[in-house]
């Protein structure tokens, strides 16, 4: 009988290990972490103000004690009714109602306020911020979902005559 110069069938515990395979199992995962983190630390901020992915991130972070950055989406803040009207001592009230369409509540935006004169040209713009037309209590909330809020500013008395306004919600 002749021996066989087959090779024996190849088994699991037959297998040559490959020297270095587990050096690259290894860098392969510290590789996709720093992928991940990489991720995190420069579209996080854009992942967390994702509304499908909101709220499994709050639940993450109640878990492990973190805080997520405000949910801020000025396309979810609408104006339902804005005025401008004139009071008794020359000065002028603006008044605006801000609803929020948002599943999550948003802080307050700033305004950009601008009066116009007859021509349509601009006599004074400025930007309030939340600190400036919110009373002290409120400072430092957030509107609601589903809520509204009235903005009021009392603004002094211009040299122009005030032929109309624009205003717009801004970051």
């Amino acid at each position: 009988m002749k021996a066989s110069s087959a090779k024996p069938p190849c088994l699991p515990w037959n297998r040559e290990i490959v020297p270095g395979k587990s050096y690259w199992r290894a860098g392969l995962i510290v590789a996709l972490l720093i992928l991940v983190g990489q991720i995190v630390y420069f579209e996080g901020v854009t992942i967390s103000r994702n509304p499908v992915f909101r709220s499994s991130l709050e639940k993450v972070c109640r878990q492990l004690s973190c805080q997520l950055p405000a949910y801020e989406n000025l396309d979810e803040l609408i104006v339902l009714q804005s005025s401008l009207s004139a009071l008794p001592d020359r000065n002028r009230l603006f008044r605006a109602t801000i609803g929020n369409r948002a599943a999550f509540a948003q802080p307050y935006p700033n305004v950009e306020l601008t009066l116009l004169d007859y021509a349509g040209n601009p006599s004074a713009r400025r930007i309030f911020r939340p600190r400036d037309y919110l009373p002290e209590t409120q400072v430092g909330s957030s509107v609601q979902p589903d809520a509204s809020t009235v903005i009021s500013l009392s603004i002094a008395t211009l040299k122009t005559k005030v032929g109309g306004y624009t205003f717009k919600l801004i970051d």
